[in-house]
């Protein structure tokens, strides 16, 4: 999948003939994955017929313009990334019979309005999210509730600096969102979720509902760094003897090394993970 679409499709479908030609084989068909559209001319003996062919054209009401679109061999992909009302166009024509026909589908993005998401730190690995539509009618059943969680080459290739100040509008304008970093997809409002491991992960929360197709996403970054959360708890263990320092590979130790992981033991038989610092 290219990229995340933000918004509603809502599509209709009308299709125009003309006496001379019978186009009643052919069909203009659409297509999504996670909102990524595909629109696809079908029709049996299409490709064999030399005297017919086809264009692929999308009009933005907003600007006014029409633009044609790339045919990979009777289908076009297209992603819509602004709000607005667009009409995708499909003209099939017969040299031979000097006729033609016009399909068409008009699409209309919308966002909601006050759709919240929050989540809930419980450990360092488990958080629970939940998704908060304030629009929303308790026990309306029309809408749906997704989570999609990434994390791949992309997000560990950036430097420190970069991911911190990373937007999730940048995000969504440069990652192409590929099915193989997708970790895990959750249907539900709220959603407790234990991260495999650490490392860089972006959230996305989908609200969807499917009386007007209308629908909208909203991102987060999160990073699971767990030696520094549990750094932070050792200054409330002040009461606790400590009985020794050991490396990762459990050897005790008398002098712990700057920047390096250890584990502190206390009289109370439990355990923390540190990292001096300079």
């Amino acid at each position: 999948m290219k990229k995340i679409i933000l918004g509603l499709m809502l599509m209709i479908s009308v299709t125009t003939s003309y006496a001379k030609c019978d186009w009643s084989y052919l069909s203009l068909s659409q297509s999504n994955n996670r909102n990524y559209y595909r629109f696809k001319l079908s029709g049996d003996g299409l490709g064999d017929d030399s005297c017919v062919n086809w264009m692929f054209m999308v009009y933005d009401f907003q600007t006014k313009k029409v633009d044609t679109l790339e045919d990979f061999r009777g289908y076009t992909d297209i992603t819509f990334n602004t709000k607005g009302k667009y009409k995708i166009y499909l003209k099939v024509w017969n040299k031979c019979e000097k006729c033609d026909t016009v399909f068409y589908r008009e699409i209309n993005i919308q966002y909601f309005n006050k759709v919240g998401f929050s989540k809930t730190k419980k450990s360092c690995k488990n958080f629970i999210y939940e998704i908060s539509p304030a629009t929303l009618v308790k026990g309306d059943t029309c809408y749906s509730y997704y989570y999609y969680i990434y994390s791949g080459r992309f997000f560990d290739n950036l430097t420190k600096g970069e991911w911190d100040s990373i937007t999730t509008n940048q995000i969504y304008t440069l990652y192409d969102f590929p099915d193989g970093d997708l970790d895990t997809i959750h249907e539900n409002r709220l959603f407790n979720y234990t991260y495999p491991k650490e490392g860089r992960y972006l959230i996305v929360s989908q609200v969807f509902n499917w009386c007007n197709y209308q629908d909208t996403f909203l991102m987060s970054k999160v990073t699971i760094d767990c030696s520094t959360s549990e750094i932070k708890n050792i200054v409330k263990a002040e009461d606790l003897k400590v009985v020794g320092y050991y490396d990762v590979l459990g050897r005790q130790i008398d002098y712990m090394e700057p920047e390096k992981v250890y584990i502190i033991r206390y009289s109370n038989g439990k355990s923390q993970k540190v990292v001096r610092t300079k």
